[in-house]
């Protein structure tokens, strides 16, 4: 009997079961970047600009803002304090000519670093920086797209065999604004330009997981129905965010406060130094439920790309603390969120100081510990503490005596409000129901307060049903006409879903 028949297809067999679980299955979005675990930006390194001292070589670019040039050794002790992602800005600008052709010195030198940074087995973000800010020639919007196109063309050439610990990032926060509005279709212009130039490049980046820009990398401007992302044939995709949210306290400097203008002229807004009441605890939490409800539970994941903290103006310490460690607990709670740290390093410098590269010490050791402790899974859940109802109630009025309720992008059904009402004639007195649309604009219901319905203690209820209106980023009820016989006494909205409530005291005490 020959059995050389039956051995080929004994080998061939083995050899296809060899073949199929020798293939690494492809990682998903959401996969990878929950794989990319806590991120950390080498800030103030590649991505420095001057238009006033002149740059010859890369490491007058990576030592302009005052830190020292990055070492393999950086990243392998970064990797010890918990770090898996290591985000670096690059601004090309200085080192390429009119059309966009980089030069091989710089090229060479970002490089290496990538590199250093992926044979540590730990992800690396590159990206166009600064070449969309001060007035640089990405600012100049879709006239730029062939250069922008040539920029991203050599990129991916130049990193096409690199592995998929290395992501592209579409660009920085550029600011497409016109009249105050942002201009969505100029950056989803060069968002397709870019997921197209990388995925018809070869190599790995095919399947390579792509960033692309939020619409300034603000979340209700990102977050917004306006705001599309590209086609992407791999679907592979996230989405890039910054947080410094209040920026009264991450980003408002002491020594230079802001104004701000209102309805009734210019008034001063007071920076804040502490953080950690259960207004700021609310304020983050909705702006996570609403990146999870837009973009994670969609199987987009975000990449908060920039955490800000300013530490050398007088923000109180533990406020700091605080609010880094609530952001990574929170980015860390959910699926498909991941935070990465700004970190300018060098005291005598930045403004957002964190990690002392040149000595390996952290300024403060309790955030170094908070990092490390996150890392391994040792933190407190915030998510832990949220209640579930479908309403919210407010009872106190905000500092322009309206009451407002944020409400992101869940399906608002009523909206039940109650006030007392001292006008003799009801028909001199009315109140504006008032939100967002669709295109972020104002929108704005007059409700008569003959509509009212007269309760036991002499003050009026108002229920309005609201579902089929286009209601986004917040509802609030303002007095109208007679606003002199107006008080509030609480406002509730009523969700088509559950809402998420926060045991704030709770939680305080768990963490204290």
């Amino acid at each position: 009997m020959n059995y050389l028949p039956f051995a080929f297809i004994i080998i061939s067999t083995l050899s296809l079961i060899i073949t199929f679980f020798s293939i690494k299955r492809r990682k998903t979005a959401i996969e990878t970047v929950n794989d990319m675990g806590l991120g950390w930006n080498l800030g103030n390194s590649f991505e420095s600009y001057s238009d006033f001292e002149e740059i010859k070589t890369p490491d007058e670019q990576l030592t302009l803002w005052g830190n020292v040039v990055p070492t393999k050794k950086m990243f392998t002790r970064l990797k010890k304090y918990g770090f898996k992602t290591i985000r670096v800005p690059i601004t090309w600008v200085k080192f390429m000519d009119e059309s966009g052709n980089i030069s091989p010195e710089w090229m060479s030198r970002v490089k290496e670093v990538v590199k250093w940074i992926t044979k540590e087995k730990m992800y690396c973000i590159i990206n166009v920086h600064h070449d969309g800010a001060y007035d640089n020639w990405l600012t100049k919007g879709v006239s730029q797209k062939d250069k922008y196109i040539n920029v991203w063309t050599q990129i991916s050439n130049e990193f096409k065999n690199y592995n998929e610990y290395l992501v592209f990032e579409s660009m920085n926060d550029v600011d497409y604004r016109v009249n105050g509005n942002y201009d969505y279709i100029t950056l989803l212009t060069l968002t397709q330009a870019f997921v197209d130039v990388v995925r018809n490049s070869g190599g790995y980046n095919g399947d390579r997981l792509l960033l692309i820009s939020g619409a300034n990398k603000d979340i209700e401007l990102t977050c917004s129905s306006e705001y599309k992302l590209p086609i992407d044939p791999s679907n592979k995709l996230a989405i890039s965010i910054v947080y410094n949210l209040p920026k009264q306290f991450a980003i408002e400097p002491e020594d230079d406060p802001w104004t701000w203008i209102n309805e009734e002229g210019i008034h001063f807004v007071p920076c804040q130094s502490v953080w950690g009441n259960e207004n700021d605890y609310k304020e983050l939490f909705t702006n996570f439920e609403t990146m999870k409800e837009v973009y994670a539970d969609k199987g987009i994941p975000v990449i908060i790309v920039e955490v800000d903290i300013i530490t050398e103006q007088k923000k109180e310490i533990d406020s700091i603390r605080r609010y880094l460690y609530t952001i990574y607990a929170m980015a860390s709670s959910y699926d498909g969120i991941m935070a990465c740290l700004w970190d300018t390093s060098e005291k005598s410098f930045g403004d957002m100081n964190h990690y002392d590269r040149k000595n390996d010490r952290w300024h403060d050791d309790i955030v170094r510990d908070n990092f490390k402790k996150i890392s391994q899974g040792k933190f407190i859940k915030p998510s832990d503490f949220f209640v579930f109802t479908n309403t919210e109630t407010v009872r106190t009025p905000n500092i322009e005596n309206h009451m407002r309720i944020t409400i992101g992008v869940k399906k608002v059904l009523t909206i039940t409000f109650n006030a007392y009402i001292t006008a003799q004639n009801l028909t001199e007195v009315s109140f504006a129901i008032v939100t967002n649309d669709i295109n972020s604009n104002r929108a704005e219901i007059t409700v008569p307060a003959n509509q009212g319905k007269k309760r036991y203690d002499g003050s009026y209820i108002f229920t309005y049903d609201v579902s089929q209106n286009d209601n986004n980023d917040y509802m609030q009820i303002e007095k109208g006409n007679g606003k002199d016989y107006i008080t509030f006494n609480f406002f509730t909205v009523e969700f088509a879903q559950s809402y998420t409530f926060f045991d704030y005291n709770s939680y305080i005490k768990t963490v204290s």
